[in-house]
């Protein structure tokens, strides 16, 4: 059984556990129904009780659009939101970028931003968004991709439109193999993320140690695809040593509750 379905089938119990009178929820890509998936309407439970309802609200007042599989509770989004909204929140967000390696930074918590578009919004085409995002106050830029079930980083059908009018104009940090339009859009769904690496800015790709697929992708960023120039701008993390850091480190005992729950419903194995 591969990581995907062993997740599912194990979020499919924590369901049957914590939800109980819950029924299967249905996959809008093919209409079926699967017990691993939360009703529609019921989609705000994937959120963590000891956050939800502030979550919600900042959810609403800042306009965060949320994926059409939300309710599925292998959702990354959702996942993303459960562990780094309370860092916010709280104002105790030095404990992420610690664990990066950046300890001397003063986060700006005026920057932090979930589902943050991308270098395309500014020629006004459909931007890449990354899951979480945050400036420090002496200017860097960190993007965070989240991932937690998907395969793998995809590819997209060649677009020689888009690659000469918006992508030709920010590959700087890719290794010139990757300048062409069909090496890239080979390798799209990673590319579109590390172009927004530049001398302030960083990308960090969080999933977890057993999903291979991503792993393997993650780990040919700085063989592969990136620029040696640029290769202290990107981080690869897997969600075990994230979580292992700012549980060991954080005095916030509403922080503990919510990181508690997150290791029950996302790291059972962990510590």
């Amino acid at each position: 059984m591969n990581f995907s379905d062993k997740t599912k089938k194990r979020l499919e119990n924590f369901k049957a556990t914590i939800f109980p009178n819950l029924g299967n929820g249905q996959w809008k890509k093919n209409k079926k129904y699967y017990p691993h998936i939360l009703p529609e309407d019921s989609k705000l439970y994937n959120l963590l009780p000891t956050y939800r309802d502030v979550l919600i609200e900042y959810i609403n007042k800042q306009h965060i659009k949320l994926h059409s599989d939300f309710h599925h509770l292998n959702s990354s989004q959702a996942m993303c939101l459960n562990f780094f909204f309370p860092f916010f929140k709280e104002k105790q967000m030095k404990l992420i970028t610690d664990f990066i390696g950046f300890s001397d930074e003063t986060i700006d918590y005026n920057t932090v931003a979930f589902e943050k578009h991308g270098l395309e919004a500014k020629l006004r085409r459909r931007p890449t968004y990354f899951d979480f995002y945050f400036e420090t106050t002496s200017g860097k830029k960190l993007y965070f991709e989240i991932k937690y079930t998907e395969g793998s980083f995809g590819k997209a059908i060649v677009n020689s439109n888009k690659f000469d009018n918006v992508y030709s104009k920010f590959l700087k940090p890719l290794n010139n193999s990757f300048h062409s339009e069909q090496e890239f859009f080979n390798n799209f769904q990673i590319l579109r993320n590390l172009i927004h690496i530049d001398d302030n800015s960083f990308v960090v790709f969080v999933y977890p140690q057993d999903n291979r697929g991503i792993r393997r992708d993650a780990e040919r960023v700085k063989s592969d695809f990136l620029n040696s120039t640029y290769h202290n701008n990107f981080f690869s993390v897997t969600w075990e040593m994230l979580f292992e850091s700012v549980y060991s480190s954080t005095k916030n005992t509403t922080i503990s509750k919510q990181l508690d729950d997150f290791k029950a419903k996302y790291l059972p194995e962990q510590l």
